[in-house]
């Protein structure tokens, strides 16, 4: 198990981002993508793996409870995005719920993930992949950490 710290919400319609020095989180000029994109999850950064702005990994939170920015979230990383650019996102789901792996997903919530990411170059190795390829991430971020 993990924790996520949450970051952004469907509320926002801006990017906000987390201010490390006063320890809030502050609009961005940028729109957000969930927003923009109609994605209703949290996302945010997985605790065990750093704090922005420093090196840290991107959760997308698969959840429908109202969180608050900076709300902490135990989770199970079931999947991710894999981004060619190496800003690969974690897709995890609260400790509460049953799915292990990505696959385990309600249509419906998969086609919200989709709607995120529909420009997905395959010839560069993007797309979701279940969990062995996101632990992977995780533990090869986490091997790669001078304090881990």
């Amino acid at each position: 198990m993990f924790h996520v710290v949450i970051e952004q919400t469907k509320e926002y319609e801006h990017r906000m981002k987390y201010d490390l020095e006063t320890n809030t989180f502050v609009e961005t000029e940028y729109m957000s993508l969930f927003f923009v994109r109609g994605c209703p999850y949290p996302y945010g950064w997985l605790k065990e793996s750093g704090t922005p702005p420093g090196p840290h990994l991107d959760v997308i939170l698969i959840s429908s409870k109202v969180y608050l920015l900076g709300s902490e979230e135990t989770v199970r990383v079931i999947g991710c995005f894999f981004r060619a650019d190496g800003d690969h996102k974690l897709i995890c789901v609260p400790k509460e719920r049953t799915e292990t792996d990505l696959a385990d997903l309600p249509q419906n919530e998969r086609d919200h993930l989709a709607r995120l990411y529909p420009h997905i170059s395959e010839e560069q190795g993007e797309g979701f992949f279940g969990v062995d390829r996101a632990m992977a991430i995780v533990e090869g971020f986490l091997g790669t950490r001078s304090d881990a």
